[in-house]
């Protein structure tokens, strides 16, 4: 009894930390220092987006950023034009390869909203249902006869890991789920409260498998690679052989540029893999505008089916992936060296969406594109 009153108190106090933060299952922590910028230049994406930079868009982007000494790519749509894009570092400061508008970016959790998408996706072909029980797939999670696909969705589940998710060797979707099955906790008390927790999208994408008969990598390339014609986008544990694929660094303390990459993120191909549907993706800014934009304006699921999907959400907001509000729908990442923010306008024609590959503590990036809603969501 001690034993479960420590962990839940353990639980409700990290709930504070975990609503400030809204990341990815793994982040590092690192020193507030700044990457200084190495250059700015335009988007030259082939996309069907259409471009028209806009002066004020341009400015104040290019301003807040090169302020920050923001290392990444930045972009900035207004009614389904791209107004506005910086790029600034390096992708590889070893190489001396600076960023650009095609590098691609982790994107951590906001792979999550992806994720729901795919859900959704079988939903409308009604071989799921999000009142269905976790117990119809995994009768051996603790709770799952109270839990259901919805509440997981929301990460309202009362599901807790003890340790990040996943073995700590390579393994296939399968046993990174059986490792996180022995591992997982189900609180009562936290049942229907927000709890940010990667293990309730580590099961989705089992429940997903289970039904499509497909792996998760396969449905994603089908259903969103190929789908939207994406051309910079990739697993994390299968990048190309290319230059187009950025470091993540870690921050150090001290101002001298030739010193601040000096900590590039050490890659894992087995972390990368457990990241099952919430941080495995590596995408170009271009190409997630293009994926974010496609799923909130019905491109992937019909919209009478998005209404359903987002609602029901907690104190939080949080709703699929998404922190879901009136005018503005968000999305942040971090982790393995990079980090990442979406703000979208339900209808997909607004958005700001900063990709880094420089982390550091209190989740700067996050920040910093709230500054961009004043004009772009009002």
């Amino acid at each position: 009894m001690v034993k479960v009153l420590f962990i839940v108190g353990f639980v409700l106090l990290g709930l504070v930390l975990i609503r400030f933060v809204a990341s990815g299952s793994r982040q590092s922590v690192t020193p507030t220092h700044r990457i200084a910028a190495a250059s700015v230049e335009p988007t030259h994406q082939n996309t069907a987006v259409k471009q028209a930079i806009n002066s004020k868009f341009q400015t104040k982007l290019v301003q807040t950023l090169k302020q920050d000494n923001y290392s990444g790519s930045a972009i900035i749509y207004d009614n389904g034009q791209q107004v506005a894009s910086y790029n600034a570092g390096y992708a590889n400061y070893l190489s001396r390869i600076k960023n650009q508008a095609n590098t691609m970016y982790e994107i951590d959790s906001i792979q999550k909203s992806i994720t729901g998408v795919l859900v959704m996706q079988q939903v409308a072909k009604r071989q799921l249902a999000l009142s269905d029980r976790l117990n119809k797939f995994y009768p051996n999670v603790p709770g799952s006869q109270n839990i259901t696909i919805r509440q997981m969705l929301n990460m309202t589940s009362g599901l807790i890991m003890t340790g990040p998710v996943g073995p700590m060797v390579a393994k296939t979707d399968t046993q990174i789920i059986q490792s996180d099955i022995s591992r997982v906790h189900y609180l009562r008390v936290m049942h229907g409260r927000w709890n940010y927790q990667a293990i309730n999208f580590n099961l989705l994408c089992g429940i997903l498998e289970k039904i499509t008969h497909q792996s998760y990598q396969q449905l994603f390339y089908e259903q969103i690679i190929e789908r939207l014609h994406l051309q910079r986008t990739a697993f994390a544990y299968k990048l190309p052989n290319s230059t187009i694929a950025a470091t993540g660094y870690d921050g150090l303390i001290g101002k001298n540029q030739k010193l601040i990459y000096t900590k590039p993120s050490v890659r894992n191909q087995a972390l990368e893999q457990d990241e099952l549907g919430t941080g495995q993706v590596y995408m170009s800014v271009g190409d997630l505008y293009r994926v974010e934009s496609a799923i909130v304006s019905g491109k992937i699921v019909p919209l009478q089916l998005l209404q359903q999907l987002y609602q029901g959400g907690s104190y939080s907001k949080y709703e699929a992936g998404f922190y879901t509000h009136k005018q503005v729908k968000s999305a942040n990442g971090s982790g393995y060296g990079f980090e990442s923010s979406i703000h979208i306008s339900p209808n997909g024609k607004n958005a700001v969406i900063l990709l880094s590959n420089y982390q550091e503590p209190l989740f700067r990036v996050r920040s910093l594109a709230q500054k961009f809603d004043y004009l772009l969501f009002n």
